[in-house]
């Protein structure tokens, strides 16, 4: 999958003056909802249109959804007030809101509201609902509660960046996966499983994105000039490919989709650094950026030499399909390295590679080391600054999956320090 290599800082666009509510120069979408095809297909009992209204009303326990085909867009503004249902047998399993990046009913992502004030964004891939969300189900007082209430929903699309207001609070703002051409936006509902929940959105509009303001782009111009802007592209270490770009982070700042900032990981100075606690592992994974073939690189350093540096290691994760299912390849400051395969929650033996010594790496502590992992089709292919370590077939997820980074830490008082740089996954020749 294909993505745009450019990204602002978060902390930058956090601070930023809110959006307008669509009121872009340009409008791609307003007014009745055009039936048909192209447009927003047929009517049923589970979509039903009234000029600038449309009700949705799912099956228990199952989400329906519709889109214009006729419409296809890039960056965007896009708007939709949503009335809550007047009853619901379950608030927490009731929702609607927008699809968007939408190429066919199998790839999308959906931001709703539900009645409880809960909102999320989920992913589909492939007919598949990803079980990371890029926002997981998160408490929001700017939803209003309550049967008939009307809540104004705006989804706002900027190359990689997707900021999502509710009744114009910004509740979220992330970097997502584009898909590499124009996509549709949609509607969403569901009804809880006991149940037929009607949901009433009216007033859709779409523009584009208004321009910033004079002070802003100033700002933002600054800014850029001093290097505090992130572009998302990092400076590839020796060693690693020089591919087209698929996603890189420069961890100039914490981006909320690698799971939150915490004792575990920091984002300090260009650099992702990891502390497990002492006699464990840390693993994080962006929970929005899915691929198939990959080639990833990333650079890892120890701070401080361990008190064991056969059970303190860092590398790079892959094929990872979630917390419990995935591969790692890894180096330890001794010197060692290894490919592990982990299934439900456990190393599998035999391991893809064994624990398996390599002269060219830097041992001790403060000294940086390049790995690199290429995977096309089920054959992996790893290297360890700029040199081939091993070749192996392995059992690829079938689907895209996640590329992450882990660390281990000792046994001792303080644990070992691990800091990442040079992040980055590229499409393999």
């Amino acid at each position: 999958m294909h993505a745009h290599s450019s990204l602002i800082a978060l902390a930058l666009l956090l601070a930023a003056t809110p959006a307008l509510a669509c009121k872009g120069q340009s409008v791609h979408l307003e007014g009745d909802f055009n039936t048909g095809d192209p447009g927003w297909g047929k009517v049923d009992e589970r979509f039903r249109v009234d000029g600038k209204e449309a009700t949705l009303t799912a099956k228990p326990g199952t989400q329906t959804a519709r889109w214009d085909t006729g419409v296809t867009l890039t960056d965007m503004d896009a708007c939709v007030s949503i009335a809550m249902p007047e009853a619901t047998t379950d608030a927490s399993r009731a929702y609607a809101g927008m699809l968007f990046w939408l190429t066919d009913k199998n790839n999308f992502y959906e931001v709703v509201i539900a009645p409880n004030g809960l909102f999320t964004v989920a992913r589909k891939v492939d007919g598949k609902i990803m079980p990371t969300a890029p926002v997981p189900w998160t408490k929001s007082d700017a939803i209003k509660l309550g049967g008939g209430q009307e809540n104004r929903l705006q989804v706002t699309l900027e190359g990689q960046m997707v900021t999502i207001h509710i009744n114009d609070t910004e509740v979220a703002r992330f970097r997502g996966q584009a898909p590499a051409q124009p996509s549709h936006v949609g509607l969403v509902a569901a009804s809880a499983p006991n149940g037929l929940d009607s949901w009433h959105l009216f007033d859709l509009k779409i523009t584009n994105v208004p321009g910033a303001a004079p002070d802003e782009a100033e700002a933002k111009k600054s800014a850029e000039a001093s290097g505090d802007i992130s572009t998302g592209a990092v400076a590839a270490a020796p060693g690693c490919a020089d591919g087209e770009l698929l996603f890189a982070d420069d961890f100039k700042s914490h981006d909320p989709t690698w799971g939150p900032a915490d004792a575990r990981l920091t984002i300090e100075k260009g650099q992702a650094v990891m502390k497990p606690i002492p006699g464990t592992r840390t693993f994080r994974w962006n929970r929005v950026f899915l691929f198939d073939d990959i080639d990833a690189c990333a650079t890892v350093r120890l701070t401080k030499n361990s008190v064991d540096p056969t059970t303190s290691y860092a590398g790079l994760m892959f094929w990872i399909e979630n917390s419990r299912n995935y591969y790692q390849a890894v180096l330890a400051p001794n010197g060692y390295f290894t490919v592990a395969r982990v299934v439900d929650g456990k190393v599998t033996s035999p391991r893809p590679v064994e624990w398996t010594k390599l002269e060219n790496v830097e041992t001790g502590a403060k000294e940086k080391n390049t790995l690199r992992v290429a995977a096309k089709g089920d054959q992996v292919t790893v290297f360890v600054n700029g040199k081939e370590a091993a070749s192996f077939t392995g059992e690829a997820p079938g689907q895209p999956s996640y590329v992450g980074l882990l660390a281990a830490s000792a046994q001792s008082k303080r644990g070992d320090t691990w800091e990442i740089t040079g992040f980055q996954v590229t499409k393999p020749e």
